[in-house]
């Protein structure tokens, strides 16, 4: 369903709520800033994807609702088109939300944000930070920017590191952002395949198993997008990252 919200409307809505004093005012149109008060996962999806569930995640500034007379409704808009994506409240920091495929039949970049609405009103209480979404005709390159840690003693226990870079997430059946652990690059051959959870496009985390971590050594952290059912047949022709350096230390 589209729907165009004109500025007489909001305007009309803010001047009765004020003169009652009921209700908090509507808010601007979403804001787009690297402050972003909400996150989705995936945030990215292949041309001619099926219906894609998305994770929507707020931040403390923001909170999401579900009540006899609130709710939070998650908004797919493009070019000033808004549609409204079927919307299940989790937590009041988390929704999940479904986007069509139909909205994934070819490439665009779209922005994503909650409104929190009154059943009875007329314009949205509130309304988050806007994230872009893109659906690509190809699967993107991945990049990493740095990880956390770099390093830890050998004979640690299980270690999760952060990874922080770009173009991270699922791409469509079977294709999505997975870690590797290789002491010389090639994949195929020295590739260790590490249990991976992607958090947003821009971060994933990884968990490296102690049996890696008993002697000293220094290899080479690696995010490859692809298909990982190929992946476990020897096929390794995918996108992947830079690679950066992690150290057992002595």
């Amino acid at each position: 369903m589209q729907r165009v919200r004109g500025f007489l409307i909001g305007s009309l809505v803010l001047v009765w709520q004020l003169g009652c004093g009921g209700g908090s005012p509507p808010l601007g149109p979403p804001t787009q800033n690297p402050q972003a008060n909400i996150s989705i996962s995936p945030a990215n999806a292949l041309v001619g994807s099926g219906d894609l569930v998305l994770t929507v995640t707020a931040k403390q500034t923001f909170s999401f609702v579900d009540t006899v007379h609130k709710r939070s409704e998650v908004v797919w808009a493009i070019n000033g088109a808004n549609t409204d994506l079927t919307t299940t409240f989790v937590s009041n920091s988390e929704l999940t939300t479904i986007v069509p495929a139909s909205l994934l039949a070819n490439p665009v970049r779209a922005m994503l944000h909650v409104e929190n609405w009154d059943n009875q009103g007329d314009a949205p209480l509130a309304v988050s930070s806007a994230v872009p979404f893109s659906v690509t005709s190809s699967v993107p390159s991945p990049s990493v920017s740095s990880i956390a840690p770099s390093a830890v003693g050998s004979g640690s226990p299980d270690v999760t590191i952060t990874i922080d870079g770009s173009n991270f997430g699922h791409f469509g059946h079977f294709v999505w952002s997975t870690v590797f652990w290789t002491t010389n690059g090639n994949l195929h051959d020295t590739g260790t395949w590490l249990q991976t959870a992607i958090i947003s496009d821009t971060q994933m985390k990884t968990v490296i198993p102690a049996g890696l971590l008993q002697k000293p050594t220094s290899v080479q952290i690696v995010v490859m997008n692809g298909d990982v059912m190929s992946m476990s047949d020897g096929n390794f022709g995918y996108p992947r990252s830079n690679s950066v350096t992690f150290t057992v230390t002595p």
